[in-house]
């Protein structure tokens, strides 16, 4: 039997294995039973002695991913709450991204350079923001987030530069609350995306120079603050149930 949790933030939920198998493995388990979920979480093994938990990623589609800001982020819920630690680091191959327990669970990334360039399409030129945090992002400030045109533009900007990066459009509601709308490499547009919304951030913060933000998604809201050369990202998780397949 394979002990695993489904748990979930924002809309995006998550399946949590504790065995360190090939993808394979999980794709015949997953297939004869129906559990839905957009990403699968590995533990690979855990060193509490150093408060580092090393990890795997894949999408639902059973491809590896590079990151996933949610997903960490329900970890770090888990096993601060749970199971009552304060501090733990979670290493993704060669990366460590750093949790600790406070008033909210705080899940921490270094922050990120940002490059821009303007690029047209049609008549119009737009300015795109490059985001590299372990996973490849692009954004853009938007007026109208309900547009009809955003599926569209996302369109065009996956033939400038392929199916490569996850794709953000932000819209300032008031001060420092934005909204966010998502379309995630290889998916579409998605409830949430964690690292698209740190990720957003940066930029944000590069307009506005204020520490603290709201952002809020078809999913749900999160926060996002900055500590000096960090930013971290916290916000509501839901732990939905234990099973055993």
């Amino acid at each position: 039997m394979n002990n695993f949790f489904k748990i979930h933030a924002c809309g995006n939920n998550f399946l949590v294995f504790f065995k360190n198998k090939q993808i394979i493995f999980f794709k015949k388990i997953l297939n004869k039973v129906n559990l839905n979920c957009d990403q699968i979480l590995i533990i690979k093994n855990i060193n509490f002695i150093n408060y580092i938990i090393n990890i795997k990623i894949f999408n639902n589609n059973f491809s590896e991913a590079l990151n996933c800001g949610n997903g960490i982020r329900c970890l770090s819920w888990f096993f601060l709450i749970k199971k009552k630690n304060f501090f733990l680091n979670f290493k993704l191959k060669k990366n460590y991204i750093y949790s600790f327990k406070s008033k909210n669970i705080y899940t921490i990334y270094k922050i990120s350079k940002i490059k821009f360039l303007f690029i047209k399409i049609k008549n119009f030129f737009l300015k795109v923001y490059f985001v590299n945090l372990i996973n490849l992002h692009i954004i853009l400030f938007i007026k109208n987030i309900n547009s009809i045109y955003l599926k569209k533009i996302y369109i065009k900007i996956k033939k400038y530069f392929g199916d490569c990066y996850n794709i953000e459009f932000l819209k300032l509601l008031n001060k420092n609350n934005f909204f966010i709308r998502i379309f995630e490499r290889g998916v579409g547009e998605t409830y949430s995306c964690g690292s698209g919304i740190i990720s957003s951030s940066f930029c944000i913060k590069k307009k506005l120079l204020k520490n603290n933000y709201k952002i809020n998604s078809i999913g749900g809201e999160c926060y996002t603050i900055f500590i000096k050369k960090f930013i971290s990202i916290y916000g509501k998780v839901n732990f939905c149930f234990f099973g055993k397949i």
